[in-house]
């Protein structure tokens, strides 16, 4: 039975936009990146965000968890970047996390102090991402690529 109920939740995120995202619980709107972390991309990084979709996958209010994190949650959604598609430059804000590749592959631009530089991200990767870190998402295959991104984040973030 859950199964199923998973499965019509997934179709359903397929045909309706949003409704994944309804069903687990989080009204807000998805966004890859918040506005106020990104930056003026260096030019061989991405300055725009296109031919992404986000899937929320769920949430955990962290303040249940720990008092010194109140106020944080534990968020999971699922990123795929279309053929072509991008994650524009920006730098992550006390907003820690992992980027988990589980199909296809991606071009991350980073710069994690010492200038950008390119890195080929396949399958079965973790890529960690934390304050000061810079970086887009580049897709220049033709196959889409998905992850599952896991990080923690203020209760309002969208």
């Amino acid at each position: 039975m859950r199964t199923q109920i998973l499965s019509l939740i997934s179709l359903t995120g397929l045909l309706c936009p949003g409704a994944a995202t309804l069903a687990h619980g989080n009204h807000q709107a998805q966004t890859v990146t918040p506005a106020s972390e990104q930056r003026t991309a260096p030019r061989e990084a991405p300055s725009t965000t296109a031919k992404v979709s986000v899937e929320s996958l769920g949430s955990l209010d962290l303040s249940k968890e720990f008092a010194a994190l109140q106020g944080r949650m534990l968020r999971t959604r699922r990123i795929t970047i279309a053929p072509g598609g991008s994650v524009a430059w920006h730098q992550h804000q006390q907003r820690p996390g992992v980027a988990y590749l589980i199909e296809g592959s991606l071009i991350e631009i980073r710069d994690d102090g010492s200038g950008p530089r390119s890195i080929q991200r396949r399958a079965g990767e973790a890529v960690f991402e934390s304050t000061g870190v810079l970086h887009g998402w580049r897709n220049d295959s033709g196959r889409p690529a998905t992850a599952v991104v896991i990080d923690l984040v203020p209760q309002t973030q969208p």
